[in-house]
């Protein structure tokens, strides 16, 4: 079997490493910076961790492949799918793992079915980087079932919704308002914490009344904000988006995404030279805020 990526940042090439590790030796993989002097040699180091082969359009990995992954920013879904329409086969599963709206999920789905392929709305519901292939992800859409089935030797972490394509998305956009949320809720709290020097009783506070394996929650919620911020402030706004066109309150996703874009705006991350530490303490030494 040939796997294509359409998009190969971090969440595709750790999905691909991982699945080359379970044997599949054959990929194909395209991105859009892949030519682009502040990524071409990136690009080249994650194409040969897998040993993929890197192709010169979004239509020539759907040429190529037999199932094709698409993990684009949320932005640029719809663009990417538009791009890779030439190349869909007939029967071929098309995953989109990106956090575009449901509405532009279903978009998604109509132009991969108008070329005669299958559209599965994948919903990446873990920590990607750890957990690589086996990342745990919802599926809904026509060619749900079928991809799990083919997958299933991969051990990938797969379960099927029901629903059409954007279900699965709806889902991961509503915990992200409590997940999302509580790490922006952890930063604010420990930027006031901070500035008052009570930092330890705070979180002591937080790990007596939530057990102590918060204090891991605490670490990672904290970190992750901020490395990932411009990305999760991208996927709250269509949060907000999606929560507005169903006529539901948004008050404390929109109260997220602008921390988020917050931390963006300050370029927080990059008072860290040897990257964000997974460690509250560090983060709190080093930020700067």
């Amino acid at each position: 079997m040939i796997v294509g990526f359409i998009g190969f940042g971090e969440a595709a090439s750790s999905i691909a490493l991982g699945l080359r590790g379970e044997g599949i030796d054959r990929m194909v993989c395209y991105d859009a910076m892949q030519d682009d002097e502040r990524m071409s040699e990136i690009m080249k180091e994650r194409v040969a961790a897998c040993q993929g082969e890197k192709v010169e359009s979004a239509a020539a990995v759907c040429r190529k492949s037999d199932v094709v992954i698409s993990a684009v920013p949320s932005n640029y879904a719809v663009s990417a799918a538009e791009d890779a329409a030439a190349g869909i086969k007939e029967g071929q599963l098309f995953l989109d793992v990106s956090t575009a709206t449901p509405i532009e999920k279903k978009k998604i789905s109509e132009m991969v079915k108008a070329r005669g392929g299958r559209l599965i709305d994948g919903a990446m519901m873990g920590a990607l980087l750890k957990s690589k292939h086996q990342v745990p992800m919802l599926l809904s859409g026509d060619g749900a079932k079928a991809f799990r089935d083919k997958m299933e030797p991969y051990h990938m972490c797969l379960e099927v919704v029901e629903g059409e394509a954007g279900t699965a998305t709806s889902i991961k956009f509503i915990r992200s308002i409590t997940a999302k949320g509580l790490s922006c809720l952890l930063i604010e709290s420990l930027q006031a914490a901070q500035r008052f020097g009570v930092e330890q009783t705070i979180v002591d506070s937080f790990v007596d009344t939530f057990g102590p394996e918060f204090i891991g929650i605490i670490n990672g919620y904290v970190s992750g904000a901020i490395i990932h911020a411009e990305r999760r402030e991208h996927e709250l706004k269509n949060v907000v988006d999606f929560l507005q066109s169903e006529m539901l309150p948004y008050t404390m996703a929109e109260a997220t995404r602008t921390k988020l874009q917050w931390l963006a705006d300050h370029h927080v991350k990059d008072n860290f030279e040897s990257g964000v530490a997974r460690d509250w303490k560090k983060v709190l030494e080093g930020w700067k805020l």
